[in-house]
């Protein structure tokens, strides 16, 4: 039992190391800026006198959207990290065993390579992300009802099949536009826009917060289908909807910023050592954790060598090592 004045230390330094992550990712880069420069740039936007007009440029225009952006995704990844694998009961689920990676990758592809019916790349994205998604759960109910592992054994077929179109696009693909496709599956924070923000945010909050609601009903969940079922809940549906929320959460980010792994593994692992098991602080707390961690990795892709590395690559570095740290470390059962 985790005592009320720890749970309380814990999440004001959890607030506390997500605001400085979130100001070091802005102020550090191949332009370097501080904070008192951006509280000068935020009084000249809002007197509409702007002097400085290169930082200006760089902070509202480069650095801002992409901020907002590697935290909104590490905080839908943390939370629907965090959800799944109470509710199927596995440490190694994550948002992407239920084929919505794959699917994101293959219409971000088609619009990439092929201009699929003129439609954007984020777009595209996001509707396979979902075709990718509904396809689980149709193969997921003809197995065994939405149970646990019918849904884990639907999204490894699907992320198969997706991956095979995916590897099929790259071949056939003009070679002049495979570095696009490339650069996307592996994460691409660095062209993020205030238009992807505006396309990404509405529906990347409302799962999150969604889900951050009904998280009682991931618990009971949790316990198991026969004791969901004795506290009258109604196993299929209650699994349908946080599915679904899931999938519209991680679609949004997904579509927009690419592929990028492990923030959705590591972060229910990290909330557990913080927080322990309990449901009412778990998925609040994912928030500040998943956000933090891709903050520190979008902050390293872009100023540890003289180009930049895609934040896939440096999340996927630190994730799978720190990984293995955590599920050694981890003594908790699900459910409590």
């Amino acid at each position: 039992m985790v005592s009320p004045y720890r749970l309380v230390n814990s999440f004001t330094s959890l607030i506390i190391i997500l605001l400085i992550t979130f100001t070091l990712h802005i102020c550090i880069g191949k332009y370097p800026l501080n904070p008192i420069l951006i509280t000068t740039l935020l009084i000249e936007r809002l007197h509409g006198n702007i002097q400085h007009v290169v930082e200006d440029v760089v902070f509202f225009n480069v650095r801002l959207p992409r901020a907002i952006m590697a935290m909104l995704f590490g905080m839908v990844m943390g939370v629907t990290g965090t959800t799944l694998q109470s509710l199927l009961r596995n440490p190694l689920v994550s948002p992407y065993t239920l084929g919505i990676s794959s699917g994101a990758a293959v219409g971000a592809a088609l619009s990439l390579a092929f201009g699929f019916y003129g439609l954007s790349v984020e777009v595209s994205a996001l509707l396979f992300s979902i075709l990718a998604f509904f396809l689980t759960l149709s193969i997921s109910k003809v197995r065994g009802g939405l149970s646990p592992i019918s849904l884990v054994l639907a999204g490894i077929i699907i992320s198969a099949l997706f991956q095979g179109v995916l590897m099929l696009i790259q071949i056939v693909i003009d070679p002049t536009r495979l570095a696009g496709v490339v650069g996307w599956i592996a994460g691409r924070l660095n062209i993020v826009s205030w238009g992807d923000i505006f396309l990404s945010t509405p529906l990347a909050l409302t799962g999150v917060l969604s889900l951050i609601l009904l998280r009682w009903r991931t618990f009971i969940l949790s316990l198991g289908d026969e004791e969901a079922k004795t506290l009258g809940v109604n196993v299929v549906r209650e699994r349908i909807i946080i599915v679904v929320l899931t999938c519209i959460s991680v679609s949004a980010v997904v579509a927009v910023a690419g592929i990028i792994g492990w923030v959705c593994l590591i972060t229910p692992h990290l909330v557990r050592l913080i927080i322990g098991p309990d449901p009412k602080k778990l998925l609040p707390a994912s928030v500040f954790v998943g956000a933090s961690f891709l903050l520190t990795a979008d902050t390293l892709a872009k100023s540890i060598w003289d180009f930049e590395i895609p934040v896939g690559i440096i999340a996927t570095l630190i994730g799978a090592p720190l990984f293995l740290y955590l599920l050694r470390r981890s003594t908790y059962v699900y459910g409590g």
